[in-house]
Parts: structure tokens; C-alpha cells; sequence
């Protein structure tokens, strides 16, 4: 693709008048003009931020969720209402029931799932799948690397008894003229998993950013020693991670690339490509 347009549309913080943050991530994604979501944060500003931005959420071709928390699911109601019918990509197991460490509900609320039935599709991405031209979903990443985790505890009931795996955890990545650009929901599979994996769908294409959430918020020092070291080997010049990183995170990866690390609170706008 020639352009890419990256606008962070929900997240912790917000930077700019106007502009409202919650616990969630969303993010508005333009390809060469044509418009998705990838996540809809938990459902409380996105609607708000996407009007201050002068985001059209009608021009919108497909909502993309990187996994079922409600904190990505929750605004789809909301998105649905401003967009309507267009493709939802998950993955099966984002439907299921998710609840943390206290056996509380943190899954898709009722609202969202009903959302759904609003859908043009619902597509499972079971296997990486081509949303738009250039710009892919991962699907399920694979755990190969030990020192990586989900971020958890989470489980599947609230009686804690089925951990989950969180095998619904999927990001995003686009080919641009700077090399593939990564985004991460909350990347419960691990950011050296998730590159990893990128880095053999693509056959070795360069990385030239990672943007989202890292979930190394309760990362010990060799998770992120080993993640940074990731980031190095593979030369990604833009550092931006948000939503569940952690502030010990966020400071380790800022003083370990100052040049490269840039904060990507809602409102941060990145573009790619032609004339950047």
C-alpha cells in the first residue's frame, strides 16, 4: 500500500483537548483510504474521541478484535450504530466466558455480543486472514517461547477452575514502503511470540514499528530483556506501546531506545508510506 494511517481512537490516556481516556484500546486504521477498527475499547469515549478526531466510524469496512475482554469488546454496540453492517474478524474462542484472578466477568458484555447480530459476517480468523489489501489479521500466534505468558491469571468460569490461555489473542500487522507495521491489542501471547510469528508469515520482511499494548505490565527482568532484545535484532525503528504495558515496562523499553520509543496515548496519530 501506498499510505497508512494509524490513529490510536481509544486508550488509558488521552492527549489533546477534548479528548476522553479509559481502560481499553481502539484503534482507526486507514489503508490507502479505506477504513477499519481494530478493537473498540470498553464502549465509553470511542464514539466521543472519534468525533473530536473527525473520524468518520460510517465509512468504516470492517471491525477487527484482537481478543474477547470487554475492555476491546465493549463499544462494538456503539461502533455498530455509527457504521452499520459491516465484516467483524475474531476468533472463535473471543465469544467464550473470561473471568480474572477475583472470578469476576471481564469477557465481551451482553451488549456487544448482541452487537453481532448486526454484523454483515462474522469471520473467524482461525489462520491469518487478509482484512483489507496489504493489512492482515494474525489469528491464533504460537506459544514457543517459555519465558512468555498470558498476563493472567485468567480462567474460562468463574469458580476459577479452567485456566485461560487466552488462544483468541491475535494482532494486526500492514505492509508499508518503511517495512510491516505491527499493532497489538493486548498481545497476551507475548511480544517475542507475536514478532516472531510475524516475522515468518511476511518471510522475513522488516519490521519498522510495534504499536498497542504489550501486556508486560507484571513482566519480570528477563521477559523484558528478552523482548527488547527482539525489538533490537529485528531493527524496529518506532517503539510506541500503550494500554497494559506497565509503567516499569514503559520506562525499561524508553530508556533502552530513546530515539526509537514514542508514546501513543488516544489521539497520537502514525502514518506510513508515501509523504509520511
Amino acid at each position: 500500500m501506498d499510505r497508512l494511517e494509524i490513529t490510536v481512537l481509544v486508550e488509558n490516556q488521552p492527549a489533546g483537548r477534548g479528548l476522553l481516556g479509559e481502560h481499553g484500546i481502539a484503534f482507526h486504521v486507514q489503508a490507502d483510504g479505506r477504513a477499519l477498527l481494530f478493537d473498540t475499547g470498553q464502549g465509553l469515549t470511542l464514539t466521543h474521541n472519534a468525533a473530536a478526531l473527525d473520524l468518520d466510524l460510517a465509512r468504516l469496512e470492517a471491525i477487527v478484535l484482537s481478543h474477547g475482554h470487554y475492555d476491546h469488546t465493549g463499544g462494538l454496540s456503539a461502533v455498530f450504530e455509527r457504521c452499520g453492517a459491516v465484516d467483524v474478524y475474531l476468533h472463535p474462542e473471543a465469544l467464550q466466558p473470561k473471568f480474572n484472578r477475583e472470578g469476576k466477568d471481564i469477557g465481551a458484555p451482553l451488549e456487544a455480543l448482541t452487537a453481532l447480530g448486526r454484523a454483515r459476517a462474522v469471520r473467524a480468523t482461525d489462520k491469518p486472514t487478509e482484512i483489507l489489501p496489504g493489512v492482515f489479521a494474525t489469528g491464533p500466534i504460537p506459544r514457543r517461547n517459555a519465558f512468555e505468558d498470558t498476563g493472567g491469571p485468567f480462567f474460562c468460569d468463574a469458580g476459577r477452575s479452567q485456566e485461560d490461555t487466552l488462544p483468541d489473542d491475535q494482532a494486526m500487522y500492514a505492509f508499508t514502503p518503511q517495512g510491516v507495521v505491527v499493532l497489538l491489542g493486548c498481545c497476551h501471547a507475548g511480544v517475542v511470540n507475536t514478532l516472531e510469528y510475524i516475522v515468518e508469515l511476511t518471510g522475513g520482511a522488516p519490521i519498522h514499528a510495534v504499536i498497542g499494548g504489550t501486556h508486560l505490565l507484571r513482566a519480570n527482568q528477563e521477559r523484558l530483556e528478552h523482548t527488547a532484545g527482539l525489538l533490537e535484532l529485528l531493527g524496529v525503528k518506532l517503539i510506541a506501546p500503550n494500554h497494559c504495558t506497565g509503567l516499569n515496562a514503559q520506562c525499561f523499553l524508553r530508556t533502552r531506545f530513546p530515539e526509537r520509543f514514542h508514546e501513543a496515548p488516544a489521539g497520537q496519530r502514525f502514518i506510513f508510506g508515501v509523504n509520511p
